[in-house]
């Protein structure tokens, strides 16, 4: 029987952690599904943990590939794909028991495109367990087991958590993408320029993943400057592939790419170790200049959490005259 589900896991350097993940695939209570765990060329045991899982249950399948990036497991994966749906877990994490069978059936029920719900980050020094909800806290216009439907509303979870934890997507609208090669963030690319493509979508208000937050080598402690090359390159990949002719239906997404590359801004004010001399700052005055045809549209989006100040921040990062001005007000802001 052709599996409903197909989880991908992309394994680099994760010995250490990969039976728990596994473990909590194959401890799910929905049994149709299966798992492509990816050796991105790790250096490691980690394919020798898998073909010892895979040979005690075949729905583990491993699969080896050169060194490519995060990116390439996706790209990898999702075209060659044949299930209905698809899920991300990253190796050093872990889903709950029900996770799978709840976002099957939330799927199935409100026929999604795409399922998202929330997550538990949880810190390994002491294990403590923090709920994290996929929708921002001053967000009230999306209601939790909700169907949405009209572009500008389904776009709006853009604002929400992008990681890849409790989403659930069917895979027709991943098929297409191009997910850039050698950089860390391609899990923004793919629920970027997913959403560009749903059209059903709902919120699922209940953690069913657990995200290793702070380990050695995560990307949410990576302090390289060289980061900021890397999430501009997502910010590109998403901002060629969304159709200019479609610029009016898509002007959530310009806005949130306005939202990316002030936290961009924000990134490089931390790790940055020449603010305004290096490299980097070329790459975010390039990031600005390319979002900046768009900006009529960017206009028109107004969000719960809009104020004056911010819109004065839009209007000056998005004119080119004034453009390389704002980009530094914001870094200097938080350095």
């Amino acid at each position: 029987m052709k599996p409903e589900i197909t989880v991908i896991v992309p394994i680099y350097n994760v010995e250490r952690y990969i039976r728990k993940c596994l473990d909590s695939l194959l401890a799910q209570t929905f049994a149709n599904f299966e798992v492509w765990a990816v050796d991105d060329g790790s250096p490691d045991n980690s394919t020798e943990i898998v073909l010892e899982y895979a040979a005690k249950d075949q729905r583990i399948k491993s699969i080896l590939k050169e060194n490519g990036g995060y990116g390439s497991v996706l790209q990898d994966s999702i075209d060659r794909l044949e299930s209905k749906y698809f899920l991300i877990c990253d190796p050093d994490d872990w889903l709950a028991r029900d996770a799978l069978e709840k976002l099957y059936n939330f799927a199935e029920k409100k026929q999604l495109d795409l399922a998202v719900a929330d997550k538990y980050n949880v810190y390994e020094e002491d294990g403590e367990e923090e709920y994290v909800k996929s929708i921002p806290s001053w967000m009230q216009s999306i209601k939790a087991d909700t169907v949405y439907t009209a572009p500008e509303d389904v776009q709006t979870f853009s604002l929400f958590e992008v990681t890849p934890h409790a989403k659930l997507y069917k895979t027709s609208i991943a098929k297409g993408i191009v997910f850039p090669q050698k950089v860390s963030y391609t899990d923004f690319v793919l629920y970027m320029l997913a959403l560009g493509k749903t059209k059903r979508i709902a919120y699922d208000q209940e953690a069913l993943a657990y995200y290793l937050k702070n380990r050695p080598g995560n990307t949410a402690t990576d302090v390289r400057p060289s980061v900021i090359k890397d999430y501009l390159t997502g910010f590109d990949a998403i901002l060629k592939q969304l159709p200019q002719e479609q610029a009016d239906r898509n002007k959530v997404l310009y806005y949130r790419l306005f939202i990316q590359l002030r936290y961009i801004c924000k990134q490089y004010a931390k790790v940055s170790k020449d603010p305004f001399k290096d490299e980097y700052i070329k790459l975010i005055y390039q990031g600005a200049a390319s979002l900046q045809p768009y900006r009529q549209e960017i206009y028109q989006v107004t969000m719960e959490n809009t104020t004056k100040s911010s819109r004065i921040f839009q209007h000056g990062l998005l004119t080119p005259l004034t453009s390389h001005w704002f980009v530094k007000k914001i870094i200097k802001k938080f350095m």
